[in-house]
């Protein structure tokens, strides 16, 4: 599970480094709120640290706990998107409810999740 919510959210993290322009244009359309390319990439360089973390296992309540609490507000914040039948429905964006879930159920079982952690 760790490993899957990794590699979900690595090409998220990438792309504030390889395409800010791109980044910026996703926040204002769907966060309401413009990201500079300074922004970006040090929200990718945390980011990435983060995801790091929570894949390696390390500190885990904390890293997995940020994980699940900054997904899930982005999720919350693209409600419109979510709901079938309106006129801003994007089926991609259901992805992102799974997701959550998998966080949530990551984080519930963090005691019990040893396999290749550092922090036991």
């Amino acid at each position: 599970t760790r490993l899957s919510i990794f590699l979900f959210m690595l090409p998220w993290q990438m792309a504030r480094f390889a395409k800010p322009e791109q980044i910026d244009r996703i926040a204002q359309k769907y966060y309401k709120f413009p990201v500079s390319e300074i922004a970006s990439k040090a929200s990718g360089l945390l980011m990435m640290a983060l995801i790091i973390a929570m894949v390696l296992g390390f500190k885990k309540r904390l890293s997995y706990g940020l994980v699940f609490v900054l997904h899930t507000v982005g999720t919350i914040m693209t409600v419109p998107y979510l709901i079938p039948g309106t006129e801003n429905f994007n089926p991609l964006f259901l992805a992102a409810i799974p997701t959550v879930a998998a966080m949530a159920l990551l984080y519930t079982l963090r005691d019990h999740d040893t396999l290749l952690t550092i922090d036991k």
